[in-house]
């Protein structure tokens, strides 16, 4: 069993941040877990921990975080990184329900983090805050960026902090798109190559659903309350995932998720080129999906 579970939240930065908190709990109905220092915390009421932070100021992804076994396990990845000539600062207790954690950044220059959590409970339907809606998401699934080098940055999840990689995308010795995950679902963090940008900017924050029914109830509730419906529902090749993506009013894009593939071979699959995984349906993405929402600073 591997020591990093899955994703565990990411912080974003969002243009206003009432209208963000009435969508996230009166459209999606996260549930908001408090607020610290103009920062907001929103989880999807299944346990104490958050989900989703999200700040006042721009828009685009301030840090992400994976969450580790437990406090040990953090210790080790922080002996680890160390070992390879990585920075690390400690980040035990800075953020909600966050016993343990280290905070390092990945060569593109996106902050992230390997956290151990104090609620370590797993869901159980009957029981919930009682401020979360029926038809939230079941889980947080997965993130995506656009890279400057995706090859240092591949080269750095796998080899530096040890997660395997699912899928590469293109060309098998210059890729354009790579899915990495910590465990067996096919992907926690995915990369898109974007050599002209100058720093990593987030493409999307992923939501996990039970089902296309599940899906399509919550696009019903949220499409005309803020969500600026972009593409989907449909199936992507890599990783075999139902999808929906939409752009949330704070200003970044967020997916909808179910039915990822489990992968448990130690190669990567091989997908000839991005169109072929991105659609196992079609049509293909349209112009707008080739728009990020950038990456936020941390002050």
């Amino acid at each position: 069993m591997s020591d990093l579970q899955r994703i565990e939240h990411a912080k974003l930065a969002v243009t206003d941040l009432e209208d963000a908190r009435r969508f996230y709990t009166d459209a999606m109905g996260l549930v908001e877990r408090g607020e610290t220092d103009g920062t907001v915390y929103f989880g999807r009421g299944y346990d104490s921990n958050f989900d989703l932070a999200v700040t006042e100021g721009g828009t685009g992804i301030e840090h992400f975080a994976v969450r580790a076994i437990d406090s040990a396990a953090v210790d080790g990845y922080e002996e680890r990184l160390r070992d390879r000539g990585v920075d690390t600062a400690r980040v035990d207790g800075a953020e909600p329900g966050q016993r343990a954690g280290i905070r390092f950044e990945l060569p593109g220059g996106v902050p992230m983090e390997i956290v151990a959590v104090e609620d370590e409970a797993y869901p159980h339907s009957n029981v919930s805050a009682t401020d979360r809606a029926g038809h939230a998401p079941s889980a947080v699934d997965h993130i995506q960026f656009f890279t400057p080098d995706l090859d240092a940055d591949l080269a750095f999840l796998r080899d530096a902090v040890g997660l395997h990689v699912s899928d590469l995308v293109g060309p098998r010795d210059d890729p354009e798109n790579a899915f990495l995950r910590c465990n067996t679902l096919h992907h926690d963090i995915a990369l898109k190559h974007k050599p002209e940008l100058s720093e990593t900017s987030l493409h999307h924050f992923a939501w996990g659903y039970d089902s296309i029914e599940h899906m399509k109830l919550f696009l019903d509730t949220v499409v005309g309350r803020g969500a600026d419906f972009e593409r989907g529902i449909g199936r992507h090749f890599a990783g075999d995932n139902l999808y929906a993506y939409f752009w949330e009013p704070g200003g970044n894009r967020f997916e909808m998720c179910a039915e990822m593939a489990e992968v448990k071979t130690t190669e990567p699959n091989h997908v000839v080129d991005y169109e072929t995984a991105t659609t196992a349906w079609g049509p293909g993405a349209p112009e707008s999906f080739d728009e990020g929402s950038g990456l936020a600073s941390e002050d």
